[in-house]
């Protein structure tokens, strides 16, 4: 049987690395279905989990403005 050239590690194949800051991490959360429909009605994105990052991120967004507006 001959020997098969193809594959394994190259130098410089691949993707880089993302940096450890920079990685997603999962968290878990328990949610009543209620706000399980209003997630995927107002949430924008592709994937339940797309929407639930892009309601939080708006949600601090609007926080840290009314925090800038109090001081």
């Amino acid at each position: 049987m001959k020997k098969k050239n193809w594959g394994g590690y190259r130098k410089g194949a691949g993707r880089s690395p993302l940096d450890k800051n920079d990685k997603k991490k999962g968290a878990k959360i328990y949610i009543t279905d209620f706000i399980r429909e209003d997630i995927e009605k107002y949430g924008s994105g592709n994937s339940f989990s797309e929407k639930v990052v892009n309601l939080i991120i708006c949600e601090i967004k609007n926080r840290k403005i009314k925090d800038e507006l109090e001081d």
